[in-house]
Formats: C-alpha cells, structure tokens, sequence
C-alpha cells in the first residue's frame, strides 16, 4: 500500500526545525559519498514549457531513501488562473522498489528550499542579525521566512518586490504560520531603503540583474540566494561576491546552473576552488569575522527531497495521516 500525502497532510506532518535537522542528514551524506544523485533530466514541452527528473538514493549506517521528483514548469499557466509550476514526489523502498508515498511536491520543496537556507543561516549569520532584507514574494517566500525566523528571531522583514498581490499574500501567510510570533513586514521603498541595518538577506527571485548593489550590503552580513537557477539568470552581483566567502549546496550543481556564480567566474572574481560546499563545514567550527560577509548559493539538490520525504513519510505512518492506496 502506498500513502497518498496532499499539502495539507504535508503541513502537519513537517515542522520547520525538523526540515531543518533533514537538511543536516542530506547534507553530511553529500559530503560523505553516501548519496547517488544523477543530473535533473529536462523534457521539453510545448509553449515553452518543461519537465524535470530529479532521483535520488540516499544511504548512511541509519538510514536508506529513494525519491524522485517530478516537476513541471509551464509559462503559460498564470494566463489560464494556474500555479506557474507542479511537482509531486515519489518515495519508494530502496531494496524492494515498492511505491511507499506519493506526496504533493510544492510545499515539500518550498520547506526543503527554505530548511537549507535556514540551515546556512544557522551556520553563517551572525548571532545578532534580526532584520531580513527579503527580495521576492512568491512561492518560495514564505518558508524563507519561517526557515530563517527559527534559527534566527527575526525582529523585522522588508519585502523588495513587484506585485502587491503578492506581497499581502505573503504577508496574510506569515502571520498565519507564525502567530503572536510573527515579526514586523514592512515592503520597502527599494533595495536601499530594505538593506538599511539588515544584517540578513534572501533573494528567491527568477531575476536576471543583481537585486541590490555591493555599497548597499552591511558588514557582517549574511546573504542566501535560492532563487537563479541557470546561467542567464543572476540574483547577487558580481561587485558583492568578489568582498563575500561563497558557500555551496554543491559545487558541481552550482557550476551548472549557479548564474551569479558562473558570472562572476567570467569576470574573473572566482573560481570553484573558492567556494565551500555546505555538507563540508556542517561538522566543522565556522569561524567568521564579525563584518565579514557570507553569501550561501543554492540551486537545489536532489538528495534534500530524499531527506525531508522520508521525514514526512516517518510522520505521517505515526499519525495515520494521508491516505491508502494499493498502486
């Protein structure tokens, strides 16, 4: 029998902080070459469209997990009153093959994505950063925040973006995820008026120009950049990164489909053997400089939806939550 898990299952089956300790399993067996993560495969579809594959087997002493995700990305979608994209993810029993859950890949990812950075965060930022400069107010906003606020108590956020729409809906979110605990939201008037005494900022944007300028960033700050994820696309300019220490979900990831980092490669300001990948400093004492500045680069690795569906998996059998089919 499988379990059919929707996003609603998802919610109550996945807390921040335990998506966060998932992060930490992936991440130490990336390091350890416990992992077997194959290039995403990308099909194209029509109107520009296209599908991506990501598998992933994941085995430590504790622990053995297989995922795929499908994701779908269609352009067109927000003209018919659709999400932009569509994901589902698979968890199957690494031994027998047998389907185990099939979970809505949305949320997932979007917990995943924020766990990550908050994950980086918890390593990098300083210990009295309390206010986020956050650009973007789209699907991956919201548990950027949520990440962020659980190893970090956030004081205030200001959201840099284009649609109002977006950003009460963002804001409508927040306050219901987080409660009496939700801090400040204001939407600032541009990049400068947002990074004005934040010693934290996120960008989870499909930009293709840097979002803010080198002048602009306080020492001592930490950055997480989620949101480009080809060459064309840039979040951080090139002017931050040549003053920043690069972080890395993956080096070989990131020299595909890492813009901001690629570009910076072109201009000369770095090289991949500047960059630290995160699964390598997870055990290590992180020394930082209190104004040195830190830029974590993610685009995203296979082997974080093994880690966090076997989570939700683990839970949700606890709970009797989702429901049975046999497939």
């Amino acid at each position: 029998m499988a379990r059919i898990l929707s996003r609603v299952d998802l919610q109550r089956c996945l807390t921040m902080p335990a998506a966060i300790a998932a992060m930490r399993v992936a991440f130490r067996a990336l390091a350890a070459q416990q992992v077997q993560m194959p290039p995403r495969l990308a099909v194209p579809l029509p109107e520009q469209g296209v599908t991506l594959l990501m598998p992933s087997l994941l085995q430590t002493s504790t622990e053995d997990a297989l995922s795929l995700k499908i994701i779908t990305v269609a352009p067109r979608n927000p003209f018919r009153g659709l999400p932009l994209s569509y994901a589902s993810v698979l968890l199957l029993d690494p031994f027998s093959g047998r389907t185990l859950a099939i979970m809505e890949g949305g949320w997932l990812t979007a917990m995943r994505t924020g766990a990550v950075a908050g994950l980086a965060t918890d390593l990098f930022a300083r210990r009295d950063a309390d206010v986020l400069a956050l650009f973007g107010a789209g699907a991956q906003a919201v548990t950027q925040v949520l990440a962020i606020h659980t190893v970090r108590p956030l004081r205030e956020v200001r959201v840099v973006n284009r649609n109002e729409e977006h950003y009460h809906h963002l804001v409508a979110q927040l306050r219901a995820l987080l409660g009496p605990s939700c801090p400040a939201i204001r939407r600032a008037a541009s990049a400068h008026d947002a990074l004005d005494g934040a010693l934290l900022i996120d960008c989870a944007t499909t930009a293709t120009m840097p979002l803010f300028s080198y002048q602009d960033v306080m020492p001592g700050t930490h950055i997480n950049a989620i949101g480009a994820f080809t060459p064309e696309m840039c979040e951080v300019g090139t002017d931050t990164l040549t003053h920043a220490r690069i972080i890395v979900d993956q080096r070989a990831a990131a020299l595909s489909e890492a813009g901001d980092l690629l570009q910076a490669m072109a201009a000369g300001v770095t090289t991949p053997e500047d960059w630290q990948e995160l699964g390598h400093v997870l055990d290590a004492d992180v020394q930082r400089q209190p104004e040195e500045i830190t830029v974590f680069k993610s685009v995203g690795v296979a082997v974080q939806d093994a880690a966090v569906a076997t989570v939700v998996y683990q839970e949700a059998c606890e709970l009797d939550v989702g429901i049975e089919i046999d497939v």
